[in-house]
């Protein structure tokens, strides 16, 4: 690694700074923390200006972390103009980190003035925070002319996890998203044996990246009609490889000698895409190099939130999710159990815990090879009584009752599971203790609350997130149901005030949740 050139300190650390000419920098040290939850960290850097950088990043310790077992350690670096905090909310490997017990953290790039370098000013790509990015050793960044050393900064990551925090070092990754992909490939090349496995997400391997490697894991998820940074690359300007440039090259590396065995999802009515994955296997000490290709996808996380308008980054696909199948082939691999829902109800899986991305309408929990057979309960459940549970289906072959809303599902870890729980409607009429319907009642709003049930049924009770939302509702509606019909005046307000508002609201917007 790298010598030292940072201190870390808290956000509640005093820093005592003396500069002077040939005298050192002088900053407190802080203890890490070892609490769960997320945390903030400070390093300082002298950046080839002979300027001194506060570098942060974001690190979540899971709940179950006690310092008596190594545990994994993932970095996830945020895209061009993003930061730590928002590679969070793209990939919930926070989340994930909580379930699966490693620890994640979460880089944040420099934020430079472009007034400062002129010269390098010149050739920032044309796009919102193109002062906010990883210095990839070569122009087309602020950072190159400042001569900030990211590679640096992410070799002394991982030796100050690896002295204050119990690693297996067998088990570093780095993923990214975009230019954080593109930095990713970079610590593969200049950090040769740090990391077991990379995983980067909408961009092909960038050129000239200087350095050697090892065999890898590689695992790459790209969209052919990503408007940002191309499926096929940039290789006319001498910028990246394409995407199957970049998996050959990897295959090489690793040499790999079986495959591709291929998986595909979609499309569906409400997701054009189709999302293909390769698998290569049988590389150097168990090395794979994996593709994800979405067809008709755009510049977004697979599975995660769609950050900005579809005209600006590309379709956004949820047919998988990318987050939870980067941890799946990340080495060691894993195997799943992911489960779904149809609308009108939700699963619950008691006594366990599973990872589910906000946008993604599924849940999942992993298992190891060797630790034998795992019984999972499984537990169905309709929104309200408008509801029923109807069956499961999928990977059923281990289900003790298909047919029974509560039973248990055998998962042996020798491959993946997918199952649904599907449930259908037995009646129009709304649940009793309706507040928004006795509000209503009488009155002209009653007749334009059609548009809220279509909005629920359309667009709440299509995904999970929705269906609790719509569920919540029924449960404390009751009350404030019997609460307002009994006295007219909040009646009238809370029609006035809240719902017609909100119905008007949900109108108005019409041509774009029902597309």
């Amino acid at each position: 690694m790298a010598l030292k050139k940072y201190c870390i300190i808290a956000l509640v650390a005093v820093m005592v700074m003396v500069l002077s000419v040939g005298s050192p920098i002088v900053v407190a040290e802080y203890s890490p923390e070892s609490s769960p939850g997320l945390h903030t960290g400070w390093m300082m850097e002298l950046g080839g200006d002979n300027i001194t950088y506060n570098r942060t990043y974001e690190y979540y310790i899971p709940t179950g972390y006690t310092g008596s077992e190594e545990v994994p350690l993932l970095f996830s670096f945020h895209g061009l103009g993003s930061s730590g905090l928002g590679q969070i909310t793209l990939t919930e490997f926070d989340v994930l980190a909580e379930q699966e017990g490693f620890i994640a953290v979460f880089p944040n790039a420099t934020t430079l003035d472009p007034a400062s370098y002129p010269s390098c000013a010149e050739g920032l790509p044309d796009l919102p925070g193109a002062e906010i990015q990883w210095n990839m050793g070569a122009p087309g960044s602020l950072q190159y002319c400042a001569g900030i050393d990211d590679v640096g900064f992410a070799s002394d990551m991982v030796d100050w996890f690896e002295n204050n925090y119990n690693i297996d070092e067998s088990r570093i990754y780095a993923t990214g998203m975009s230019n954080g992909a593109m930095f990713s490939y970079l610590l593969a090349f200049n950090l040769t044996g740090t990391f077991a496995g990379i995983a980067p997400v909408c961009s092909p391997m960038t050129l000239n990246l200087g350095g050697s490697t090892t065999p890898i894991t590689v695992i790459v998820m790209m969209g052919t009609a990503d408007p940002i940074v191309p499926y096929e690359g940039y290789g006319s300007l001498n910028v990246t490889y394409s995407t199957n440039e970049t998996i050959a090259y990897w295959r090489g590396v690793d040499n790999t000698t079986t495959g591709p065995v291929e998986t595909v999802w979609g499309p569906t009515e409400s997701d054009s895409t189709v999302v293909t994955r390769y698998v290569y296997s049988g590389g150097t000490d168990g090395t794979e190099v994996i593709l994800f290709k979405v067809d008709g996808g755009g510049h977004t996380w697979p599975g995660g939130p769609e950050y900005a308008p579809e005209w600006v980054i590309g379709k956004f696909s949820n047919h998988i999710d990318g987050s939870a199948q980067i941890w799946k082939y990340l080495p060691p691999e894993k195997y799943f159990l992911t489960i779904y829902s149809t609308k009108g109800g939700s699963v619950t899986t008691p006594g366990r815990e599973t990872f589910a991305n906000i946008e993604f309408d599924g849940a999942t929990m992993f298992f190891y090879p060797g630790t034998g057979d795992t019984v999972v309960d499984l537990v169905a459940t309709p929104f309200s009584s408008n509801w029923e549970f109807v069956n499961w289906t999928g990977d059923v072959s281990t289900i003790a009752d298909a047919d029974a809303a509560t039973t248990t599902i055998t998962i042996t870890p020798d491959r993946d599971y997918e199952i649904t729980a599907n449930f259908q409607l037995v009646s129009e009429e709304e649940p009793g203790g309706c507040f928004i319907a006795t509000a209503a009642y009488g009155t002209s709003t009653a007749e334009q609350l059609d548009v809220l049930r279509e909005f629920r049924d359309d667009v709440l009770l299509e995904s999970t997130v929705g269906s609790r939302l719509v569920d919540l509702y029924y449960q404390v509606s009751p009350p404030i149901a019997d609460f307002i019909s009994e006295h007219s005046f909040v009646r009238t307000l809370v029609r006035e005030l809240l719902i017609d508002p909100v119905v008007w609201l949900v109108e108005a917007t019409g041509d774009i949740w029902r597309n």
